[in-house]
């Protein structure tokens, strides 16, 4: 399963009553109540550029993409001493309890150049370094106001909630699945329809004019953050590679993959069928096209079992696929070894691994080394047994790469993802052209059942055109 990050092409405050510009600010302030109702909201557009063209060369298959998932940081997130606290000033309070809106923008708008947050229009009089262009409540671009202000309006035209998201404390960061409104965008999908020119972010309507003493405010890292924190949307894909020749278990569903290769780099040809040959060279199984499935660039798999009522154990079997490549039909022949179901069912402890029997190491990656952003790293993960072991028992690794904050917090950036497991072993990318520069971790886990062995992190770093952002 791998992760792709799209970050934001463009971003701004929206203040009721006022025209001020604060789109370069590092944070945004979502904002409701006192009694002028002191209302707030955030905007902003994806940039999925690069990720529509990894899309369009083959690089990221259409029928991998599981979800799509926004995600910004709550200022607070890692700072629960601020909880319930006021702001930063005394009219201010942390908002806690209340539910966040998503919705679409249907008109096109600039983003500005202005920094300061000022919610009180007669600053301006003794403030002339403020920026009243837009974007701004009133305007969407100079000389051209919104047809609703401030973007939305419930029951207007064009204005469509696409999601929400609960806040219980507060602090809270947000993630809402918008897998539906990205793929629209990629013009993927149908679960979207309509004009689109970004989302907003904003309070309830029963928040928004309620009227309270102190204005109620939640804080996010915007795309200017001076930080790790940086909003982001991030599309998760179902590209893990399990590949079972090696491990052909008996009365189990197993997969088997075909990779192609042009000069050393996947390339995509078609795939038309797949027949299963037995030792005896007799047909047993003919696998049509819709029963292929293309995992990435280059890279197809197929999905059966085989009843050890029917067949013996032991045997080599063969598969045959039928591809197009170039225009040329070809027939690609390769072989599987059964394996009897006893060695994957058992009904005992003694097919139980134990960790300290193995030792593990990387290659691909060094400990402490510096990376070039951009660079894709193939990492392979060298296994060494200690002692005699079940040669038929694949290995279920899984990696994870973090970041920390002040030594307190692991975030993860990578949550525990299965390694591929290839005919070459075990192995997995890292695509750093998402990672921001700085200092990153990465750990190994092996999982036996329900107990996990977590191996030591190895540390490397993301540098931008040579250097190290701190």
């Amino acid at each position: 399963m791998s992760r792709f990050r799209s970050y934001f092409a463009k971003n701004a405050s929206l203040i009721k009553y006022s025209e001020i510009n604060n789109s370069q600010n590092p944070v945004t302030e979502i904002s409701y109540g006192t009694l002028n109702k002191q209302v707030s909201r955030f905007i902003f557009s994806i940039d999925i550029t690069d990720l529509k063209n990894r899309i369009d060369s083959g690089e990221i298959s259409v029928n991998s993409i599981s979800k799509h998932v926004l995600k910004l940081t709550n200022t607070i997130a890692y700072r629960p001493d601020l909880l319930g606290r006021k702001s930063y000033d005394g009219n201010t309070d942390r908002a806690s309890s209340f539910v966040l809106e998503l919705f679409n923008i249907d008109e096109d708008w600039d983003e500005g150049s202005g920094y300061d947050f000022v919610y009180d229009d007669n600053v301006y009089i003794t403030n002339r370094l403020l920026s009243r262009h837009p974007v701004n409540w009133y305007y969407r671009k100079t000389n051209q106001t919104w047809s609703t202000e401030g973007a939305y309006s419930t029951g207007s035209t064009g204005s469509t909630i696409i999601g929400s998201q609960v806040f219980i404390k507060g602090d809270e960061n947000i993630e809402i699945d918008i897998t539906d409104y990205v793929n629209h965008l990629l013009n993927i999908g149908t679960g979207f329809t309509g004009t689109t020119f970004g989302l907003g972010i904003k309070f309830i309507d029963e928040l928004e004019n309620l009227e309270t003493i102190n204005r109620q405010a939640v804080a996010f890292h915007t795309k200017y953050t001076n930080t790790f924190y940086e909003p982001f949307v991030e599309t998760i894909l179902n590209d893990t590679i399990q590949d079972d020749r090696n491990y052909f278990f008996l009365d189990k569903q197993n997969e088997l993959y075909l990779y192609s290769t042009v000069g050393g780099k996947y390339e995509d040809v078609i795939v038309s069928a797949v027949t299963i040959y037995d030792h005896h060279n007799n047909e047993i199984l003919s696998i049509p096209e819709s029963g292929i499935t293309k995992v990435k660039k280059g890279i197809y798999k197929i999905s059966f079992a085989l009843d050890s009522d029917t067949y013996v154990d032991s045997v080599l079997f063969t598969d045959k696929w039928l591809i197009n490549q170039n225009g040329k039909a070809k027939t690609i022949e390769q072989e599987f070894y059964l394996i009897k179901p006893e060695n994957y069912f058992g009904f005992s402890l003694d097919n139980r691994l134990n960790f300290d029997d193995f030792y593990f190491s990387y290659s691909g990656i060094k400990s402490n080394e510096l990376l070039k952003s951009g660079e894709k790293r193939k990492v392979r993960i060298n296994i060494k047994k200690l002692y005699s072991q079940n040669d038929f028992f694949p290995l279920e690794l899984e990696y994870r790469i973090y970041t920390t904050q002040s030594d307190k917090y692991q975030i993860d950036i990578i949550p525990f993802t299965k390694v591929d497991r290839t005919l070459k072993g075990y192995e997995f990318d890292i695509d750093t052209s998402w990672l921001i520069p700085q200092d990153y971790y990465l750990e190994l886990r092996v999982n036996n059942g329900a107990e996990y062995s977590v191996k030591s992190p190895l540390r490397f770093t993301i540098v931008n055109n040579g250097l190290f952002n701190k």
